[in-house]
Parts: C-alpha cells; structure tokens; sequence
C-alpha cells in the first residue's frame, strides 16, 4: 500500500482519488480465514507403547483415562482435553468414560451454529449441565480445558479447569500459559458426578469455576493443549525447545512429529527415576516426600499452529 501512494502521489489529484478508490476496493475484496493447522499424540500409562494420531480416531478419542475433541465450523476451531481422576479406580469407576462423555457433549455444542468460539466456559457449563441431567450411569471426575479460536477476529478464548492446560507460543517464546487450580497437592478442581455413597464426601466443583482468558493471535502462533501428563513431566524450557522451530509452519505432517516426539519424550520422562521433574518440584515444594523421577500418567496433547488462508470476494 505504501509503494502505490507513493507512485500515486505523482498524479493530479482527481486521478489520485479515482485510483486509490479502485485499490482500496480492490483491497476490501480480500477476506482473511484464520485456521488451525492441527496434531493430536497420547499415550496410555497402562499401554505406553501404543500411540495415536488424528487420523487414526477408532480408539474413541480417549488415551487411557485422557479424552480429547475437535471442533471446526465456519465461525470457531475447538480442542479440548479432560483428565479422567483416577482415584476413582479403588471403587471400580472409570473415569475414562466421565472424560469421554465430556468431551462428547462439548464437541456436539461447539457444532451450534450460534457458537462462535467466544464463551468456552459457557460451552463446557452447558455440556456438563447436560451431560450431569440426562447420563445416570456415568460417574466419576475430570479435569476439562477448552480453547477456541473465533475466526471473525483471530482471538483465541479459553475455559481452564484443573491441571490440564495450555500454552502459546510466538516466535520461540511462551506469550501465554494457563494457571492450574488445585483443592492441594496432586488434587485438582474436576467436575465430577459421584455415587450416591460419596456425593458428600467426594470433590465435585462447578463449571463456572473454570478460569476464563482471551488474547489475540497472529498467524504463524502456536497453541499446545494437553493433560498434566505432559506438564508434570515435561519443563516449560524442553517443550519450547523442540516447538521453537515450529513458528509458522503449516504443514500438518511436521507437526505430527513433534506432537510424537514429545509425548515419547513425557514419557520416558516419567518412569525415569533421577530426572527432576516438574512433578518432583511442585511435591517439594509442598513438603511431600516424592524424591526425584517423574509421574507415570496418561498423556494427551494437541498441537495447532495458528494459519490464514486469505480468499478473494
């Protein structure tokens, strides 16, 4: 725009008008949609050895007790993960399905026509609520976390409740990283539907009390959406290290591998009994007698990079 003025500039004035009419029309034509370029990785502490990618989607969106879901319409692109509690376990409870039954109702919602990427809380709010009034045989708890991106304007907006999370990364550097919630050590805010024996005595939060953000983003960002699974065993500087040479990258194979490269290093990372894990540091720091090594658990991570396709009017 900047070289045409100026080469406008040279012109009598009623041209210049008429000509700057034409290139500002001509500019208006083009319409930018924002994308998200998308890889999806987990593994099973039962089963490490057994991974998954997005297009492989028949184990039913679940890596042991972790669900995930992907939404994409004409107005927002949603991912989420929930981390099933598996404390559960001890009364014959998979929270697995709870997990999964959540993610369910989210992905359905996000398929409204009226949702526009801009409440995610009130996404996860109306899912659980729906899910909570009409699914009496799931029981159990889990984390949830939801990010969406409204592509009329590129702002991502995102619901966190738990300790699953995300992070997004601009040009190498972490911009922004959600906070985790806890009750204390190791026990996270989770929504939950107990049994009848423990629904007074038993976590149950709500789904207004997830932590609500905005920022806007820009193309060429990434986004990295996962269970604690990857953040208890992972540090913030090793995730950016191998996501640093990912800015701006739009294809989806490369992606993959990443997402592949560090759900194999999570892993590894969590049976290794001398590494100083972020898990071993939080137990620390909260007087817990953990020792080093990391946290067995299930992992489950998406992975977007933020792409616009720019389409003439």
């Amino acid at each position: 725009m900047f070289c045409a003025v100026r080469q406008l500039s040279r012109c009598p004035s009623g041209g210049v008008r008429i000509l700057q009419l034409r290139f500002l029309s001509s500019a208006r034509s083009i319409k930018k949609y924002p994308y998200l370029i998308k890889a999806v990785q987990g593994s099973s502490k039962d089963n490490p050895v057994q991974q998954h990618t997005l297009s492989r989607m028949g184990d039913g969106n679940r890596f042991g007790e972790d669900s995930w879901f992907i939404s994409s319409t004409p107005k927002a692109e949603v991912i989420g993960v929930a981390d099933g509690v598996g404390g559960w376990r001890k009364m014959g409870i998979d929270s697995g399905i709870f997990a999964k039954e959540l993610m369910c109702w989210c992905s359905n919602n996000a398929q409204r026509a009226e949702f526009d990427g801009r409440n995610p809380r009130q996404l996860l709010i109306d899912s659980f609520n729906q899910m909570r009034a009409r699914c009496d045989n799931v029981l159990g708890s889990s984390t949830a976390c939801l990010v969406a991106l409204k592509r009329a304007d590129c702002t991502l907006h995102t619901a966190n409740l738990g300790d699953s999370g995300f992070l997004v990364l601009r040009n190498g550097k972490v911009v922004h990283r959600s906070d985790e919630q806890h009750h204390g050590f190791n026990t996270p805010f989770q929504l939950a539907i107990p049994p009848n024996e423990r629904k007074h005595n038993s976590y149950s939060d709500e789904p207004e009390q997830a932590t609500s953000t905005q920022m806007p983003l820009q193309q060429g960002d990434l986004v990295l959406l996962a269970t604690d699974g990857l953040f208890d065993n992972v540090p913030e500087s090793m995730l950016v290290r191998h996501l640093g040479t990912l800015h701006g990258e739009t294809q989806r194979e490369k992606l993959q591998l990443v997402a592949n490269q560090l759900v194999t290093l999570a892993n590894d990372l969590s049976f290794d009994p001398n590494f100083q894990s972020p898990f071993a540091l939080k137990a620390r720091a909260n007087n817990i007698n953990y020792g080093n090594g990391g946290k067995p658990d299930d992992i489950t991570l998406i992975l977007a990079s933020v792409a616009v396709h720019q389409q003439q009017q």
